[in-house]
């Protein structure tokens, strides 16, 4: 995974407590430095992939979680979408 992208995911989503949807668009911005559409995409493949491991795992963990497990992950999964065609479709190069 590249480094500079975790780092910035660490910094806005960990620290700062803001959602991914802004940290694309500051990755956009070139806040973070450059970085190309395919090297996002897979990023966020990859947090994807983490996240909807991370729910399933938490449903295993407690019935409160399993009860919210399928429609989280429902959720979580059509942002990714969302992010990730509009990272295809018009990421600056």
């Amino acid at each position: 995974m590249n480094e500079r992208l975790w780092d910035a995911y660490e910094r806005v989503c960990m620290v700062e407590m803001r959602p991914l949807p802004e940290l694309i668009a500051r990755l956009r911005s070139g806040e973070f430095g450059q970085f190309g559409r395919e090297e996002v995409v897979a990023f966020l493949a990859r947090i994807r992939d983490n996240v909807l491991a991370n729910i399933h795992l938490k449903a295993g963990e407690h019935p409160a979680y399993a009860e919210r497990a399928e429609q989280t992950a429902i959720e979580q999964e059509r942002m990714f979408e969302r992010l990730i065609a509009s990272v295809e479709a018009d990421w600056p190069d």
